[in-house]
């Protein structure tokens, strides 16, 4: 019950952060099958949102370990349907805690639940697709086979306009899915073959620029120039305000663009809805409710009229941790 309330405040969220999608090929993901999705990996934590919200089952997600390290991110973590998985460099027992966590994967797969693993292993704010670290994909392919399971890989290609700037572009493309049962010699699996396969094809379809907007879609929107106008009269302080504190605590990193969209999803509402009660105690009910619903509409036209800025150059540079 929680998955898809969850879901359905992400996706309903994410129009006023991207105010153009591309989406190609989304009916090639068979929903009925258990498989293994893979994808490239340039926007941290933000990929796996925008893969989970255009995908009819239920996903969980397969992401670094050393943040499931404090009790309260453990449980929180788990509570949006995310997985640990340890590198070597980072715990001694990775690959006790690893084979756990892949007995785990296997069960919700058993169940129809998709799972989501970034082979990259590293986020990194790019354009193209990095080597493959190949272990924990390998791992989950041969235990599904083992428990005959006849799991398929389904590859997915991410393209943004940008890390930085919003509104953005975002494209999602999903690639022929990979029948893992195709690969079986003697028994086993070649699962290598199987994500070489999958690597060859994605690299063959990424187009590795930023994603440009389409300009005859802005003229679309034309009856939004004056809400927008509005709304950004009314909302660019504050937004300038929480960007500027997320920036704070994400300069030099990849994390920009997914705790912003966090900050926003869980912030905006609760402000608008406490502002709303007050002005509504003051002035009268109508009021307050003019209030709520008036001023998401004046930063929904804002950010879908805004235009959209492409990136001029890559961050490949940009780490993997959070500022202290």
């Amino acid at each position: 019950m929680f998955y898809p309330v969850l879901k359905f405040v992400v996706k309903f969220g994410l129009r006023w952060y991207v105010s153009e999608w591309r989406l190609q090929n989304l009916q090639q993901a068979n929903a009925n099958v258990p498989a293994l999705i893979i994808a490239n990996h340039p926007n941290s934590f933000f990929d796996a949102l925008v893969i989970a919200v255009h995908q009819e089952s239920e996903i969980h997600f397969l992401t670094r370990g050393d943040i499931f390290e404090k009790p309260l991110a453990n449980w929180t973590l788990r509570t949006f349907f995310m997985l640990p998985i340890y590198k070597k460099s980072d715990d001694e027992e990775s690959e006790i805690k690893n084979a756990f966590v892949y007995d785990e994967c296997v069960s919700h797969l058993k169940q129809g639940t998709k799972i989501l693993i970034f082979p990259e292993g590293v986020s990194r704010n790019h354009l193209g697709i990095n080597t493959f670290m190949p272990q924990g994909t390998n791992a989950l392919i041969q235990r599904a086979v083992k428990m005959d399971i006849p799991i398929q890989v389904q590859p997915y290609l991410l393209r943004y306009s940008s890390f930085d700037h919003i509104p953005k572009a975002v494209s999602l493309q999903a690639l022929e899915p990979i029948d893992s049962t195709d690969f079986l010699q003697d028994g086993q699996v070649m699962s290598t073959d199987v994500l070489f396969k999958a690597k060859r094809a994605m690299e063959n379809e990424l187009i590795q620029e930023p994603l440009e907007s389409n300009p005859d879609l802005r003229k679309e929107k034309e009856w939004m120039r004056l809400p927008a106008k509005l709304g950004y009269y009314t909302h660019n302080w504050l937004y300038q305000l929480v960007k500027k504190k997320v920036r704070e605590k994400t300069d030099g990193t990849i994390f920009f663009d997914s705790l912003l969209f966090g900050v926003l999803l869980f912030g905006y509402p609760l402000l608008i809805f406490i502002l709303s009660l007050i002005l509504g105690n003051i002035f009268g009910f109508w009021w307050g409710m003019l209030f709520f619903v008036l001023l998401p509409f004046l930063s929904y036209c804002w950010v879908q009229y805004e235009p959209i800025r492409v990136m001029s150059d890559e961050m490949e540079d940009r780490t993997n941790r959070l500022n202290g």
